[in-house]
């Protein structure tokens, strides 16, 4: 792609698509300016090249100009003085100069017609660079905004009844603590029906039904 064409897909380009797949939009644009800045750079040191080139060639043109008639006015002095292979050289070196005036006329107009275009293009990226400019500093100040605003919104400290983050994350923890010391209480006093049972002492049976009957006779006697 060359120099002018970077130029005009910049101008008509947008950054969106770029933007939308970057962590920093805001870089990104700094990199596009920067982008920028070299293309402009590159090309006003071939519009320096160019207008020097349309110098050159149009130096050249004037210069063979000039010769092609010097040897204009050497062929008719060599006719008038009956010389007619002076007359035939000189006329010859006429036309040849006369061939290179005219090349030189068509490089130097095409030279021109570059540094013409050269122009455009810088100023339509000037316009552009100064217009992204002032994007990336409104691009900026929103994303601020937007990361301030986030923030705002998601605190990590407590406000009025809202908790933030550090006092949502003690309450789960207190919450934890309780239940570890809730099931610590429950465990240390827990006790099944089967376990009390296996726990009593082995009783005589005798012994039973002597405090059995001592009862019955305690009741008949009331």
């Amino acid at each position: 792609m060359n120099l002018f064409d970077r130029l005009s897909n910049l101008t008509k380009a947008t950054i969106h698509e770029v933007l939308n797949k970057v962590e920093d939009p805001v870089m990104m644009t700094g990199q596009y300016l920067r982008n920028l800045e070299g293309d402009i750079a590159a090309a006003e040191n071939m519009l320096k090249e160019q207008k020097m080139t349309a110098s050159i060639l149009k130096r050249k043109n004037s210069e063979a100009e000039a010769t092609s008639k010097k040897f204009e006015l050497d062929a008719l002095a060599a006719l008038e003085a009956g010389d007619e292979d002076r007359a035939r050289q000189a006329a010859v070196a006429k036309i040849n100069y006369e061939e290179q005036a005219a090349q030189f006329a068509t490089e130097a107009e095409e030279a021109r017609g570059r540094v013409i275009e050269l122009e455009i293009r810088l100023k339509e990226g000037k316009e552009e660079y100064d217009r992204l400019k002032e994007k990336q500093n409104e691009l900026a100040e929103r994303a601020r905004k937007a990361k301030e605003r986030a923030q705002a919104e998601r605190p990590n400290f407590s406000r009025g009844i809202e908790s933030g983050d550090a006092a949502k994350g003690f309450q789960r923890m207190e919450e934890k603590i309780l239940a570890w010391e809730a099931g610590a209480e429950v465990s240390g006093h827990q006790y099944s029906p089967s376990e009390s049972i296996n726990s009593t002492p082995a009783v005589d049976d005798s012994a039973v039904r002597d405090e059995i009957q001592r009862l019955k006779n305690k009741l008949s006697s009331k």
